[in-house]
């Protein structure tokens, strides 16, 4: 921003000087955490509107307080997980620091793989920006599309909307919600940036017809992989709605997926994060499947096919795929000792870096010795192994 001949900076905890080197020097800064408008926190029926000067723990805060005043499961379970997956983002130093606009503005101008706004953008999430005089209201997918904030452009709020109007749902409707959200990172938690993020959100409802599940209402984000911003995979949405859930729906899902969700040219492990993608789809609807064969005890293949209703559309934790194995087997000992596993004797010392104690009877002292420091016995033959080439 310039203002006459001065060059100035507006900032609320310029946490993203650490990411993002400033190539360009200021005359001044404009710390906005001191503009009360901006580091408010409203909440009515409509949602939950955070200003841009609020901190991402003071929000996180925010976002909690809502799940525990919530009315409805499915909303306290939507709220909870907002949250836990914003606990997940950057240290607790940087939490306490870094603004929720100034993550936003860094997805939106510098492609900042943000996991704050793959989650705003899933949910539904508005942002107020003021340009000159005037308010507009814009949507997550919007806004990230749009040019860079100019300096006559400033973020001011953003709401997380009631998803009962953001989806359209009366309390009378018999349906559920699932909501999910994901990240793959070098580390789980800490200010590892993702491989991928997603965010997975459907409806979903008994078929009256068949023993089903119908999907509907479906939301899709996903950033982080390579792409300047977050997006939703709306054609994957679409293709879901009204479909009843099933094993070649899926298939047929997770190929439309795959098309889409490809990093750009030069981005580091494309194939794992286009997998990661695909991964976290098929995990979020595999526990809802029905076994069409059903084999003893309720198994097919080793699955579970978790045909109760209450555990189909439990919001708890989600169970994976996964199956216990017991393999046999029988040792021949006509080659005895052969095969057998032996322990070599020095692999403990070496691996452990383990101490001779050496006593002195006479004096009360002791000395620690490491192996490699005691001195070769004099004679000793050394051996040294290596590999050359063999001449043609």
């Amino acid at each position: 921003m310039e203002m006459g001949v001065d060059r100035v900076k507006v900032v609320v905890g310029n946490t993203g000087l650490g990411y993002y080197k400033e190539v360009e020097s200021y005359d001044k800064y404009i710390d906005l955490r001191y503009i009360p408008e901006l580091s408010m926190i409203r909440r009515d029926d409509s949602g939950i509107n955070i200003g841009v000067a609020i901190t991402i723990s003071k929000a996180i805060e925010a976002v909690k307080e809502c799940n525990q005043h919530g009315f409805h499961i499915e909303e306290n379970m939507v709220y909870k997980k907002i949250a836990d997956h914003m606990e997940k983002v950057a240290s607790g130093f940087i939490q306490n620091s870094a603004s929720l606009g100034g993550n936003l503005v860094m997805a939106q101008r510098n492609h900042f793989p943000s996991d704050i706004a793959t989650v705003l953008l899933a949910v539904g999430s508005l942002v107020n920006i003021m340009n000159g005089l005037r308010s507009k209201e814009l949507t997550m997918e919007e806004f990230l599309r749009r040019p860079e904030l100019d300096s006559k452009s400033i973020l001011l709020s953003v709401k997380i909307q009631d998803w009962n109007r953001l989806m359209g749902i009366s309390s009378g409707t018999r349906m559920n919600l699932l909501f999910e959200t994901n990240r793959a990172a070098p580390q789980p938690l800490g200010n590892a940036l993702p491989y991928l993020n997603a965010v997975l959100m459907a409806e979903v409802s008994h078929c009256t017809t068949s023993n089903g599940i119908i999907l509907s209402n479906c939301r899709f984000a996903f950033g982080a992989y390579g792409t300047k911003h977050p997006l939703r995979a709306t054609k994957v949405e679409e293709f879901f709605t009204g479909k009843v859930l099933s094993v070649g729906v899926l298939y047929e899902a997770v190929k439309l997926l795959g098309a889409i969700v490809v990093p750009d040219d030069g981005t580091s492990n494309p194939a794992y994060r286009s997998s990661l993608a695909v991964g976290f789809l098929f995990e979020f609807f595999s526990h809802l499947f029905e076994a069409n064969v059903e084999l003893p005890d309720g198994y097919m293949n080793g699955y579970s096919p978790l045909l109760s209703p209450a555990k189909q559309l439990d919001h708890g934790k989600i169970p994976t795929l996964l199956s216990s194995s017991m393999q046999e087997v029988e040792l021949n000992r006509q080659y005895h000792p052969v095969g057998d596993p032996i322990a070599k004797s020095r692999a403990t010392i070496q691996a452990s870096c383990s101490l001779y104690v050496i006593s002195y009877y006479d004096v009360d002292e002791r000395e620690a010795v490491y192996v490699d420091d005691i001195p070769s016995p004099t004679n000793c033959l050394h051996e040294a192994s290596f590999t050359v080439h063999a001449s043609q």
